[in-house]
């Protein structure tokens, strides 16, 4: 079988985070978007940040309310040992592009949440193997209402990825990223393309991510920089064509408050370590796109907004296809300032109604990308 993903997410490290508390006898659910269909499916399971093994008692996939139980090397339980990953044996079980795919997990151990992302999913509220339960025994979450609030798509522990075989992509893009890509709008753009453009745009991003650093001691779940992770998760990834650059801000914003002064990076700086990454994607036969820098609120300084600005004028001069992100999400006012209409509320992160706007501007560079 010939596999291609149709979602991702980029695994990071929860220890230390007072995030959720740890698994026993409990079973997971995460709903995830296919950006491709194909025939058969599997799930790959990591296992990368915990410290000790995680145990998987039972597994399934489901798709438009069918349920198949999954194997691991023809067994239905398996044991990742830390700091590795499993995939599930391949299931027949048809994905259309945009289906939601289900991925159910019956933990019977005790089992910290240590290897994660994403902002939700479910656990169940009864103990005990419910895994593939048409009446999942879960308090449901859901997005906010569109046009108001946060875009908070599925992720959840272990399901790094979900591929398809099947079907032939035409281009596996892969979107490299902080919280601003995590927030949803790659998932977006695939739901925007045509089921036979053929097109998996798959998200990489990780809440609070730069490119230059790696996480603080404080906050691990904000991964490792950019330039430590690229080939784990861009090169990594099954069948990448091409890949999005859209770190956003973080390595302007952190320093200083959450991270050391010293690691504010000058514009220069900034600007050399996207060439690095642009060299490293091109040197692997990769295309690239970028995309510019949003508004960061003036409260930051204008000394930071002097950087953000020579930035984005590097990625729109740069010779590169790029989505202007800045562009679409700033205020006519101000354009240091998110337009309020786009603003999650903290002056940095765009609510839903923006990010799929962010998500229309990738969709119209995917084509000039492609060519």
């Amino acid at each position: 079988m010939r596999w291609q993903p149709t979602w991702t997410q980029a695994m990071t490290d929860f220890r230390g985070e007072d995030e959720e508390p740890p698994f026993a006898d409990v079973t997971v659910r995460m709903t995830v978007p296919a950006s491709i269909g194909g025939h058969h499916v599997r799930a790959e399971l990591s296992n990368r940040f915990g410290d000790e093994p995680a145990v998987i008692g039972h597994g399934a996939i489901g798709v438009g309310g069918r349920w198949l139980d999954v194997t691991f090397d023809g067994q239905r339980t398996t044991k990742i040992p830390a700091g590795e990953s499993r995939w599930t044996d391949p299931v027949e079980l048809a994905v259309g592009h945009g289906d939601h795919v289900e991925v159910d997990l019956y933990l019977p151990e005790p089992t910290p949440y240590a290897t994660a992302n994403g902002f939700r999913f479910q656990r169940s509220t009864t103990p005990g193997d419910v895994v593939g339960s048409r009446r999942f025994p879960a308090a449901e979450t859901g997005l906010a209402s569109e046009g108001t609030g946060w875009s908070l798509p599925s992720g959840g522990p272990f399901l790094r990825a979900v591929e398809v075989s099947g079907t032939e992509a035409a281009a596996v893009i892969v979107c490299l990223g902080a919280s601003i890509t995590t927030m949803g709008w790659p998932q977006l753009t695939a739901a925007r393309l045509p089921a036979g453009a053929r097109i998996a745009v798959l998200n990489r991003g990780i809440p609070g991510n730069r490119i230059r650093h790696d996480a603080p001691s404080a906050h691990p779940s904000w991964g490792r920089s950019g330039l430590s992770r690229f080939d784990d998760d861009v090169l990594g990834t099954s069948g990448v064509t091409h890949v999005v650059l859209a770190h956003a801000g973080n390595d302007i914003g952190l320093p200083g408050d959450h991270a050391p002064l010293g690691e504010l990076p000058t514009a220069a700086q900034q600007i050399d370590a996207y060439r690095q990454l642009v060299d490293r994607a091109t040197a692997a036969g990769l295309g690239v796109a970028l995309a510019t820098i949003t508004p960061m609120a003036p409260e930051l300084g204008d000394d930071r907004e002097l950087i953000r600005r020579a930035v984005n004028d590097w990625i729109r001069t740069s010779g590169h296809e790029y989505a202007d992100f800045d562009a679409v999400l700033r205020s006519a006012a101000d354009p240091a300032r998110m337009a309020a209409e786009y603003d999650a509320g903290d002056h940095q992160h765009p609510n839903v109604t923006g990010e799929n706007l962010l998500a229309g501007a990738m969709a119209e560079v995917i084509p000039r990308l492609l060519r």
